[in-house]
């Protein structure tokens, strides 16, 4: 079989490359094989101060052209009843289509959407991955946001 030099196939690649290495560290996560447009951890943990111990992470992975990985990720979803443990809602998360660029069918799902600047991306070429930016150090972005609740919260 031939490898599938297109954009979306090289897209694909990497992401199933990504997933091995993803998988070391979270172990529920799958990916879309077809179009390689979303990635899924089933269970990422949050730290205290949040009203649950762990949330669903889901990632839209940018494609097009430029697509993936020479985009960063700008958003990712998560549970829609996600708040603080002591009931604050939290900046930057939107849990109704008022926000241009949600996605209705993932809003009535039950995800809520949580937007992330990444202002500095530098992904790897290729499979090198540990190399530069990939889903994972996105992961680990998203691992920072999750520490600083008191500043979402506005506290």
């Amino acid at each position: 079989m031939a490898a599938d030099l297109t954009a979306a196939g090289r897209r694909r690649s990497r992401l199933q490359a990504e997933v091995q290495l993803i998988a070391q560290h979270y172990r529920e996560v799958n990916f879309d094989t077809k179009d390689a447009s979303w990635l899924h951890v089933g269970r990422f943990p949050v730290p205290r101060g949040w009203n649950r111990p762990h949330v669903e992470i889901l990632i839209d992975v940018p494609h097009g052209n430029p697509g993936y990985p020479s985009v960063a990720p700008q958003w990712f979803w998560t549970d829609r009843d996600l708040r603080t443990s002591d009931g604050r809602s939290i900046q930057h998360f939107f849990t109704s289509a008022d926000y241009s660029l949600a996605d209705q069918s993932y809003l009535d799902k039950g995800w809520g959407h949580f937007c992330i600047h990444v202002t500095s991306w530098h992904s790897s070429n290729g499979l090198r991955l540990r190399e530069g930016h990939t889903l994972l150090s996105y992961l680990d972005l998203i691992a920072a946001v999750f520490r600083d609740r008191k500043r979402l919260a506005g506290a």
